[in-house]
């Protein structure tokens, strides 16, 4: 079973306090029994030990979730990232600044050689450790094969006044978004890494000024790509397939979108001015309402990790965490004083912040821990209680597979109906998560069932609204 780290420091430290420092007092005190009687009374020490616990929860919290501004070797605006892996980075920025790091963040270095100076660099995407494309605000892909160390230009036709977005699924496949021009939204796919990029074949219509947000995307797959405009929709479509405007309520620009899972998401949303409240969906992107959370001023970007129920929002110069798929929102702790233009996460527990005039956050929650993604090897195969339990609408589920193999979970109503799968594919060795959003669901006894090759097993969860 995974080991939880924070609470494990919170009851060894308190097992020392207590049993040092009860005999110390006694020690300093030994004329005053009346008080040595009440420290051995089983009340006095269970309400000692609770509030140690207090202390020690507050500490942990302040030590946790730690935004950490890092030293940057420019002073230009930095508009995306990509995390290839935990010690990988890419950036890229006005001037044509592209920087890289391979040990974390200590250090970074200017790689840019072949790409035209003064260019501005909006989004960018690495395929693997050599291979990233950027995309500039003249239309032009840059991509370099060996690591950042050269670039070569790429005009992609039909050309693009501006590149939106550069994403892969994998080493070879991916695509590109550009500003609408000739009436016709601008996408293009590549299935060699980047060599070559073929003009979507039907690309979406674009409305009067219609057009784009830098970073402002979500590919689930090549089946379900979404990215946001000015002009009260998103498009949603796939890599080769048609595209549909899905409205979105009110007047308002939709700069950032992220999906926790494939059926939940949320949009951060402004109205040229302030931000409005964010939007929510249950049902993949087809329906859209609001919350009741607004974030401080104009929400620029947003980001997390899938399937594990975590998002941040950057917003001016304030960061926002969602634990819960984006019901509910708490600000964090960072000292920026400009705009936040883009985030990025690894796993819950790791992520990145650019913003204007050079700036580079590194965010480290060492209790969230930074193996999400099947990499831990475990003992043995376990489903884990969900958590929280009970919950509304959403909880977190946690299993570890100890054989690559097909996997399947699947929730059951208290009359043994399937009411959702929420995985069925093939994994390997690792512990994982996954998240249950139960929105469309009525309150009640459900249960959640593992079945691998060789493995099955199930727990009872309750859900209350």
């Amino acid at each position: 079973m995974p080991v939880n780290n924070k609470l494990c420091l919170q009851e060894s430290v308190i097992f020392l306090l207590f049993h040092f420092t009860f005999p110390l007092y006694n020690l300093l005190n030994p004329a005053d029994k009346f008080i040595n009687k009440l420290l051995k009374a089983s009340k006095v020490k269970i309400f000692f030990i609770i509030f140690i616990s207090l202390i020690l929860y507050s500490f942990s919290i302040s030590i946790a979730q730690t935004w950490t501004l890092q030293t940057s070797p420019v002073t230009t605006d930095l508009n995306s990232i990509c995390i290839v892996n935990q010690t990988t980075v890419y950036i890229c920025g006005s001037s044509n600044k592209v920087l890289k790091t391979t040990n974390g963040g200590t250090n970074w270095i200017i790689l840019n050689n072949g790409i035209t100076s003064g260019q501005g660099l909006h989004t960018i995407f690495a395929a693997n450790t050599n291979v990233a494309v950027t995309g500039s605000d003249n239309g032009t892909l840059w991509r370099t094969t060996d690591g950042g160390q050269n670039w070569n230009a790429i005009v992609p036709a039909p050309a693009s006044p501006f590149i939106n977005a550069v994403h892969f699924f994998n080493s070879t496949t991916g695509f590109a978004v550009g500003n609408p021009s000739g009436g016709t939204w601008k996408m293009w796919y590549t299935t060699n890494a980047g060599a070559n990029w073929t003009s979507h074949p039907a690309p979406p219509p674009a409305g009067g000024s219609e057009a784009g947000w830098n970073n402002s995307y979500f590919a689930l797959d090549t089946g379900n790509i979404m990215w946001g405009t000015n002009a009260n929709r998103i498009w949603k479509g796939s890599l080769r397939g048609p595209f549909v405007s899905i409205s979105l309520p009110g007047t308002l620009n939709s700069p950032g979108i992220w999906f926790s899972n494939a059926n939940t998401g949320v949009i951060i949303a402004n109205n040229g001015v302030s931000s409005l409240p964010v939007l929510r969906t249950t049902n993949g992107g087809t329906n859209w309402y609001a919350t009741s959370f607004t974030p401080s001023g104009i929400g620029n970007s947003v980001r997390g990790t899938f399937n594990t129920g975590y998002l941040w929002i950057a917003s001016d110069n304030k960061v926002y965490r969602s634990t819960d798929c984006g019901l509910s929102f708490s600000q964090q702790t960072i000292s920026l004083s400009v705009s936040a233009n883009c985030l990025a996460f690894e796993a819950q527990g790791l992520g990145w912040l650019v913003a204007l005039t050079g700036k580079i956050y590194k965010y480290l929650d060492p209790w969230q821990g930074l193996n999400t993604t099947g990499e831990d090897i475990p003992l043995d195969y376990e489903l884990e209680q969900n958590y929280p339990n009970p919950f509304n609408p959403v909880t977190i589920i946690k299993y570890s597979i100890l054989k690559s193999s097909n996997v399947k979970i699947t929730v059951y109503n208290i009359l043994g109906h399937e009411v959702k799968t929420l995985v069925n594919t093939y994994k390997n060795t690792g512990r994982y998560s996954v998240v249950l959003d139960a929105s469309d669901l009525a309150s009640g006894i459900y249960f959640y069932e593992i079945k691998t090759g060789i493995f099955r097993d199930s727990k009872k969860m309750i859900m209350l609204k």
